[in-house]
């Protein structure tokens, strides 16, 4: 069954999970410790990243709030989804990106604030 946004949602309200905002130098930083799929996107830029050992999403506190919102997004996928590639989740991030109602968009953007 494909992920929808209100898997995503409730995903994250079932997780227990904080949004922090952190430097993306320290982002990076963090990726180095983080499994290899992850390692492998160094030389692209992270923006965001999955903490499970400290129930935590970190966001680059540099983004706006749009660009937050779609991180948070990205973030979502690899939350609800753990096994997914990363192509894909990206795949999946900009599809549902063009797709989100207003409403959803908004919920986005009142989490990454």
């Amino acid at each position: 069954m494909p992920l929808t946004f209100a898997h995503l949602k409730k995903a994250y309200l079932d997780s227990g999970y904080e949004i922090r905002f952190v430097p993306r130098q320290q982002l990076e930083g963090m990726a180095l410790d983080a499994p290899a799929e992850v390692k492998r996107h160094l030389d692209t830029n992270i923006m965001g990243l999955i903490m499970p050992d400290e129930y935590a999403i970190g966001i680059a506190k540099e983004l706006d709030t749009d660009e937050r919102a779609v991180t948070l997004l990205h973030e979502l996928i690899h939350l609800a989804d753990p096994m997914m590639e990363e192509d894909e989740v990206e795949a999946l991030t900009l599809e549902m990106e063009e797709t989100l109602s207003p409403q959803q968009f908004g919920f986005l953007q009142f989490l990454a604030s």
